[in-house]
């Protein structure tokens, strides 16, 4: 976030400096009336650019000042030497010094008229001053509104710059106050040219940090520019006509987008998390609520079971034939109205999970299906990088809590089964994120929710030998010590818990945690690597993941609905975590595990330690020390450090033209290629999924080894370092 920041970067140092050495250039060489007219287009840019990166933030707002300037002097130039876009005409010394054939403040002003007209539109249209995240067509239609906004500023001013200032001389006058018609044309072509292209390669969103305050002065700065030159051309305008002219084809715009811009602002919705109430939550009463509604299912399950004591052998007979039917539960289709696929099982398991599917199955009325596709894109979007994510920041940062850590070793025997713990998150992960994973019939997403989330009633089951509320602040002793080999279910029973100090097994608590590690955590990642989503995106990617969040039973309360709602929540649950540490703390060897399993799936030399410096660099060194991800090796620390900086500032720079470039996002789709290889793609140890989510997982791994956001010459590298049988295998 600190990027976006206003008037804390360096980056404004250079123009400045450029703007007082025109500024000295035209004061002594040019007349005092073109010093005030170049001083006047600095202030109109520096107006404009403030604004904007308000508005948008500074990275767009860069690519916008680019745009606009580039395609402004080309247009300009071309028309002044030979007569494109604008007519026949040649510019004089009125306004200053030039860049070839054209002044410079000329591109600056093509800034600055774009900017305004720009967000005039948004506000008339939207009654917001930055633009949807709607799609090409939508965009078209912007910049089109935008052009006509920019021209009914040109139909008074070109009139006055040329009859009255003689800032330019036209070779053959024309119908329009002396002006030709088809440099009205070249206007709205031009102007909607550098919208659509800026719209387009950087698609603008809200600031993410900048305060509501400030966001309502800078909204209404392009409000009063375009007010004060209607009310300088009704001042000045020559002939009479003109003056009229400007007054209603510039004052209309600009009273509609006051009005626009008033309600805006008095918009509750339109406020900033940060000035509304926070949320208080009880992450104490979290910890000892449980998920009723699978734990009956369960409870209904195994039958009747005296607290304490070793399940009967009936009613572990019983979960098993549970956990075999739970194969069967393939599609979200086969999930409806389920039965059994083969006779002869035990009534009272079919009884149970059918009344399971009924009440746990169906959607959220709330859930938006167009929000949950967006997400998808996003995760299709990114791929690989997806999985690096996965791996190096929202696996790690589920460590963090330990009595989360210690339901994990002991239910996963992480330490000795590492691969398999990952391996099973992302048979989660997958289905849900593919396409229609929650929402279609032929999705997978919800019915593999609904198996993890009776696994976690499963496990609190036999941790607690019994039902959850029967054990709510009671102590369960540790049996003998199983032995190597030992089954899950063995392990489970013999391990022992104190409710009233750790609170429920798989807590509402520890699920919410959970669920922020694979929303909030890879959307920050995101912006830690300096490719951050729209906050129409953000959004939408926590949208579904609060989908999944309802299917694996967190309650209502527990699911954050924004980043800002986001980050609060997984502040407040990571002090607790560190405010109160574990006894024994099973943590450090669940991190340095899953650590050296990233390492052992990397084969290529060069890449093979980049996981530890990534997580640590990805999830913060406090939390990376806490679950036993220690600094690595000097030399690979320093070559990660040295390359992250490098290509970080090697993207930002590049991106100014080509919003889209990033070697970032090219090296760590490799990584995750790497490790999607090794735990999900190896053929003699496929995934525990169904065929009918296997496959279409498969075709979607294969569709991700070419980025399509990628130049050619990155494309290739990248399959240099990923694909079977190259160089770099």
């Amino acid at each position: 976030m600190a990027e976006r920041r206003l008037g804390t970067s360096s980056d404004l140092l250079l123009p400045a400096g450029l703007a007082a050495a025109l500024v000295a250039w035209t004061a002594a060489g040019w007349r005092p009336v073109t010093l005030a007219l170049v001083l006047a287009s600095l202030a109109w840019f520096a107006a404009s650019l403030w604004s904007s990166r308000a508005l948008i933030g500074r990275r767009a707002s860069w690519i916008f000042v680019g745009l606009a300037a580039a395609l402004g002097w080309f247009a300009e130039e071309m028309g002044s030497r030979y007569g494109w876009f604008f007519g026949d005409y040649h510019y004089t010394d009125v306004l200053g010094p030039r860049v070839g054939s054209v002044p410079i403040v000329i591109p600056l002003m093509w800034f600055g008229v774009c900017q305004v007209g720009l967000t005039l539109a948004c506000l008339i249209a939207w009654r917001r001053p930055v633009p949807p995240a709607q799609g090409w067509r939508t965009g078209a239609l912007v910049a089109l509104f935008t052009a006509l906004l920019v021209t009914a500023f040109d139909l008074g001013a070109d009139p006055y710059f040329v009859y009255q200032l003689k800032a330019w001389i036209m070779v053959k006058e024309g119908d329009w106050f002396g002006e030709t018609v088809w440099g009205f044309a070249g206007w709205l072509f031009v102007s909607f040219t550098i919208t659509a292209l800026f719209l387009w390669r950087a698609r603008p969103a809200q600031a993410i940090d900048t305060p509501p305050a400030t966001l309502r002065r800078a909204a209404l700065v392009p409000i009063v520019v375009y007010a004060g030159m209607m009310a300088f051309q009704v001042a000045v305008g020559d002939p009479l006509a003109l003056r009229v002219i400007s007054f209603f084809a510039m004052g209309i715009p600009a009273l509609a987008a006051a009005i626009a811009w008033h309600q805006w602002r008095s918009e509750p919705a339109q406020q900033s998390p940060a000035e509304q109430p926070a949320r208080v939550i009880d992450w104490e009463a979290a910890t000892l609520q449980a998920d009723p509604l699978a734990d009956q299912a369960v409870a209904a399950i195994v039958g009747p079971w005296e607290p304490g004591a070793q399940p009967p052998a009936a009613a572990m007979a019983r979960l098993g034939q549970a956990t075999r039917l739970l194969a069967s539960w393939t599609t979200n289709a086969s999930i409806a109205n389920w039965t059994p696929p083969a006779p002869g099982n035990d009534p009272q398991v079919v009884a149970a999970l059918q009344a399971y599917l009924a009440a746990a199955g169906p959607a959220p009325d709330w859930m938006d299906a167009v929000q949950v596709e967006a997400a998808e894109d996003v995760f299709m979007d990114y791929g690989p990088l997806s999985c690096t994510l996965l791996f190096c920041a929202s696996l790690p940062e589920c460590y963090l809590l330990p009595q989360l850590s210690e339901v994990l070793h002991v239910a996963g025997q992480l330490e000795a089964r590492t691969e398999y713990r990952i391996r099973q998150t992302a048979a989660m992960v997958f289905p849900v994120m593919m396409k229609g994973g929650l929402t279609r019939a032929d999705g997978g997403g919800i019915a593999q929710v609904l198996k993890v989330r009776l696994i976690h009633a499963t496990i609190r089951h036999l941790i607690l030998r019994g039902a959850p509320h029967e054990a709510q602040a009671t102590c369960v002793p540790p049996l003998a010590k199983v032995a190597p080999g030992a089954s899950l279910n063995e392990a489970l029973l013999a391990h022992g818990w104190d409710a009233g100090r750790q609170g429920q097994p798989c807590n509402q608590l520890e699920l919410a945690y959970t669920l922020l590690t694979f929303g909030y955590v890879f959307l920050r990642g995101l912006r830690k690597l300096g490719l951050p989503l729209t906050p129409e995106q953000e959004r939408a990617y926590l949208h579904a993941w609060n989908v999944v969040g309802h299917a694996l039973g967190i309650r209502p309360e527990l699911l954050a609905h924004t980043m800002e709602e986001a980050e609060a929540m997984f502040e407040q649950l990571q002090a607790r975590a560190f405010a109160k540490p574990a006894d024994p703390d099973v943590r450090a060897p669940l991190g340095r595990a899953l650590m050296n399993a990233m390492a052992n799936s990397i084969a290529l030399p060069v890449l093979r330690n980049v996981p530890v410096p990534m997580t640590r660099w990805l999830i913060g060194r406090k939390t990376a020390n806490a679950i036993g991800v220690r600094r690595g090796g000097l030399l690979a620390t320093l070559l990660f450090n040295l390359g992250r900086v490098c290509i970080l500032g090697f993207d930002r720079v590049v991106r100014l033209v080509l919003p889209d470039f990033s070697l970032t996002r090219m090296f760590t789709r490799v990584v995750g290629y790497r490790m999607l290889s090794r735990f999900l793609l190896d053929q003699a140890r496929p995934l525990t999924l169904p065929e009918e989510l296997l496959n279409p997982m498969r075709r979607t791994v294969a569709g991700w080894r070419s980025d399509a956001r990628a130049p050619r010459w990155v494309n290739h590298l990248e399959t240099q370092l990923t694909q079977p049988g190259s160089a770099a295998s």
